[in-house]
């Protein structure tokens, strides 16, 4: 289900519209296609949120490619993570590659982390657990490898399909 609010821990709200979209990236091997959502902050889709590995895109927010999916692309494969899904996100402690971890889980699996840096800006704010959806799902021959998630640690995300 996509529709309906994405709980963090906070009472602040933010409405979040989404647009069915696929895109096709060249590579040398091929392509890969994209399948899922572009999301907008506001009802008319003019003011889209741009996919960002480097930073969160608002305070409190992300928008960004799952880092390690390629380490866990038989669990990519898996249902809980089509466009659309809904994800957990966690303080990972007892990983010493990183200094603030948050790993994406879905049905109590993990398939990657929201990206270093982007985690290292969410850390100070004290919140360690969040929520997300999985706006766009990475494929080449029909194999899932990527995965692009809207998150947060302290803001709830009111997701809209519809107008």
């Amino acid at each position: 289900m996509i529709d309906g609010d994405r709980r963090a821990a906070s009472g602040v709200v933010l409405p979040v519209w989404l647009v069915e979209a696929r895109r096709t990236l060249e590579v040398a091997d091929g392509e890969i296609v994209g399948l899922g959502y572009i999301p907008f902050l506001d009802r008319e889709r003019t003011i889209p949120l741009t996919e960002d590995s480097t930073s969160p895109v608002l305070p409190g927010v992300f928008y960004a490619r799952v880092s390690g999916v390629s380490f866990h692309d038989d669990v990519a494969r898996l249902p809980h993570f089509a466009a659309g899904s809904e994800v957990e996100v966690r303080a990972e402690p007892a990983n010493a590659r990183d200094r603030n971890p948050l790993v994406i889980l879905g049905g109590g699996v993990r398939v990657g982390y929201v990206p270093a840096p982007v985690a290292d800006a969410l850390a100070p704010s004290g919140t360690r657990a969040g929520r997300g959806v999985i706006l766009m799902e990475w494929s080449s021959n029909g194999q899932r490898h990527g995965l692009s998630v809207l998150g947060s640690m302290h803001v709830t995300l009111q997701i809209s399909l519809d107008g």
